[in-house]
């Protein structure tokens, strides 16, 4: 089954001037998005993919498993006909502890001086996890407004049309900022690959009913992630190779030539999981919901635990084993467990 290191091998050799941008295109950016470009790039640089590789490779970690298909992708996007030459550049990176923030980002620039947004999705680390839980119960997230100063930053800068997208809170932050930059006509399409949606103060905005119509949202049949909160914007069902909700991993969606394979409907897993997080986030007070995110993000911190690659599979079995504290929300903490222990699988 194909994916997107089989689209670069196949349509590698075609320009964009020779076959124009498409939905692969956005995905394989939304994915370069996650690579980590500090001390390689800064944000006023300009530097073409290739020669961002050639510096990248140097400090590249090879024993990370968690990083073998980002290299694999940068590897391969650097001796593409297609992709070797387009320019990145405005390349930020942000995680603060004390703001509840995690963002990233960059911005490509094709043969014909259009542009994409990329914003990074969820990183691992814990901070970034904390701030997706706060979507549930907060009307805006930090990252949000960052994404909003980003956009307009880079829709300042140029007369282009502009393609803004991501995946996971990546997909979030491109819609949240594209329907509150200032200048929207510049945007051409947002693409929202398997992000979450929104709460009901930014589906009810006046912004939102006006600007909705140039989103278009991805999602594996499996799609957890991105039925999380709420959106009525275009959305295509894609086939994946992933089980379940590992679907969500983007190197597992099926591709064909320059489009997705599509299907027709979500699987009825997939439907019964997002009802249950959905009923559960609409039917618990953002109260308790605050109470249960801040009780998991300190009592990570106080063993320690900002990463979670190595240690968020034991924190199910952490979590339980504490049983001394005082919080009125136990059984609400104990009913949500099962929802950690599979949403830990889904990045």
């Amino acid at each position: 089954m194909n994916n997107i290191f089989d689209y670069i091998k196949w349509r590698g050799d075609l320009t964009f001037n020779e076959s124009i941008f498409n939905e692969v295109d956005n995905l394989i950016f939304s994915a370069f998005a996650y690579l980590n470009l500090e001390g390689i790039m800064d944000f006023k640089e300009k530097k073409s993919l290739k020669e961002v590789y050639e510096n990248y490779k140097k400090i590249m970690d090879t024993n990370n498993i968690f990083k073998q298909n980002q290299n694999k992708l940068f590897k391969l996007l650097s001796e593409s006909k297609r992709f070797k030459d387009v320019f990145i550049t405005h390349y930020f990176n942000k995680v603060d502890a004390k703001e509840e923030m995690q963002i990233g980002g960059l911005t490509f620039i094709l043969p014909n001086d259009e542009l994409y947004v990329a914003f990074k999705g969820t990183d691992e680390t814990i901070i970034g996890w904390k701030e997706d839980f706060l979507l549930s119960y907060k009307s805006f997230i930090p990252s949000q407004k960052i994404a909003v100063l980003y956009l307009n930053e880079v829709l300042n800068h140029t007369n282009k049309k502009v393609y803004v997208g991501g995946h996971s809170k990546g997909g979030n932050l491109a819609m949240f900022a594209a329907l509150f930059c200032e200048k929207d006509d510049k945007i051409k399409n947002v693409y929202n690959n398997d992000g979450p949606g929104f709460n009901n103060e930014v589906l009810n905005s006046d912004n939102y009913k006006e600007r909705k119509h140039k989103i278009i949202t991805y999602m594996p049949k499996s799609s957890i992630v991105g039925n999380i909160l709420n959106s009525d914007t275009k959305t295509i069902i894609i086939k994946s190779n992933g089980i379940g909700i590992l679907q969500h991993n983007l190197y597992s969606w099926l591709i064909i030539y320059n489009h997705f394979v599509y299907t027709k409907e979500l699987s009825e897993e997939a439907k019964n999981i997002s009802n249950y997080l959905n009923d559960f986030i609409n039917k618990v007070p953002n109260e308790q919901k605050a109470n249960i995110v801040s009780f998991i993000y300190d009592f990570l911190e106080d063993k320690g635990i900002y990463n979670i690659e190595t240690t968020l599979s034991n924190v199910p079995k952490l979590i339980l084993e504490k049983y001394d504290f005082k919080l009125s929300d136990l059984e609400i903490l104990k009913e949500i467990l099962p929802i950690l222990q599979k949403l830990i699988a889904i990045l």
